[in-house]
């Protein structure tokens, strides 16, 4: 809601504008300028989409915050398709606050022009309010666009809490960029990251019973996170027959892990007591036999003992 419009001049407004910048006065000179109305439109957008980017966002992300209010969705679209990118990494660091501001307030906008605008600028640079403006539709034409941005330190987590709003359309997804049928890729180190956090999806959304084969490989992923979604994927989905394959690896991948990462497979196998028990016996029998002895440094003999408990318990260090 907007306070009624006042006759105003053009040397006010621009006073107003001007006031965007102060510390002490901003926030007032907003109010001010969302209590003249639609007036004011046309110089709150000349100042967004017409003049340059600084190092400090607050005055552009004050000047989103009136156009929203006024309802100047046109002026928000405009300053997306206009905007082009500042060359310092400190100016375009602090715009990326000015676009996460404007794509929020499009979110008052649902529209598929408003939905095709958004798209295009995630794909020439996202944002966290970009992404979150995004998802909101919950489209299914916005999935790969999500799941592009699972390599994305920024946005990876508000792409994956996107692609949750649409699990169905996200695990289909999933499969088919697991399988390498999609322009993404999750090979070599620059996608690593994307692969992991696919297959972690994967473990939220689930997958069909026929998926499971298009997921065995991860077991002996060089990403130990990969090995363990694949093996909570394998225990839930995979035929019975395999689990104590998929038990012996996840013991045997322990070795590499680091603290989280053992943590995370050691509540897994709690999950499956029995069947960690029966594997874990047999790979110690089987390390003891050919002369290892315990090395309590290795997460591989702390998960064992954790397993095993008292069968190893002569073996810790100061036991009696």
């Amino acid at each position: 809601m907007t306070g009624p419009a006042h006759d105003v001049s053009d040397d006010a407004i621009e006073q107003m504008i001007a006031a965007l910048d102060s510390l002490i006065d901003g926030d007032r000179a907003a109010e001010l300028l969302i209590s003249h109305g639609k007036r004011v439109i046309p110089a709150v957008e000349r100042f967004l989409v017409e003049s340059r980017p600084r190092s400090i966002s607050v005055s552009r992300c004050r000047a989103v915050r009136v156009l929203g209010a006024l309802g100047a969705f046109s002026s928000l679209i405009r300053y997306f398709r206009d905007n082009i990118h500042p060359g310092d990494a400190t100016v375009l660091f602090a715009e990326d606050a000015v676009r996460s501001a404007a794509a929020r307030e499009l979110m008052h906008h649902e529209s598929p022009a408003t939905f095709r605008v958004l798209c295009d600028a995630v794909k020439e640079r996202a944002t966290s309010g970009l992404v979150e403006a995004l998802s909101q539709y919950r489209w299914p034409e916005s999935v790969p666009f999500l799941f592009n941005l699972l390599e994305d330190d920024l946005c990876r987590e508000d792409a994956r809490e996107g692609l949750l709003k649409v699990p169905e359309a996200a695990r289909a997804y999933a499969i088919l960029l697991l399988r390498g049928l999609t322009n993404l890729s999750i090979r070599g180190s620059n996608a690593s990251r994307r692969r992991r956090a696919t297959l972690q999806l994967l473990v939220e959304v689930g997958i069909g019973m026929n998926e499971w084969p298009d997921l065995r490989e991860f077991l002996q992923d060089e990403d130990r996170d990969c090995v363990i979604s694949a093996a909570t994927l394998g225990l839930r989905y995979a035929p019975a027959v395999e689990r104590l394959s998929i038990v012996a690896v996840l013991i045997e991948a322990s070795g590499a892990m680091n603290w989280a990462q053992e943590t995370e497979a050691v509540e897994l196998l709690d999950k499956w007591p029995l069947l960690a028990h029966q594997v874990a016996r047999d790979i110690y029998s089987r390390r003891t036999a050919r002369g290892e002895k315990p090395n309590w440094s290795s997460p591989f003999w702390r998960v064992l003992h954790h397993v095993l408990g008292s069968e190893m318990q002569e073996q810790r260090p100061g036991a009696a």
